[in-house]
């Protein structure tokens, strides 16, 4: 079933945390030493997840295309909603 763009669109916190959830599914080493790297390592263990983290994980994910495509992919939506959901948290 495809997602509905526009769920993602008001609110893109939604979008962060399926990012993170699809992560958690065999990507997780690379988020994991990129939020290292921005010094929120181990936040996204404890609930609730901060705005910045999901903000992190938006941003690790737009930089990573590879990873975009394939996420993109798996919710069936188009890149670009990550990008926008991005802008929309930063």
């Amino acid at each position: 079933m495809p997602s509905s763009p526009s769920a993602y669109s008001d609110h893109p916190e939604n979008l962060a945390l399926r990012a993170l959830g699809f992560f958690g599914t065999g990507r997780r080493a690379e988020l994991d030493r990129y939020l290292e790297s921005s010094g929120l390592d181990g936040e996204v263990r404890t609930p609730p997840v901060r705005r910045e983290v999901l903000s992190a994980v938006l941003d690790f994910l737009v930089a990573n295309e590879a990873a975009l495509i394939l996420f993109a992919h798996a919710i069936d939506l188009p890149p670009e909603a990550a990008y926008e959901a991005r802008r929309k948290l930063h």
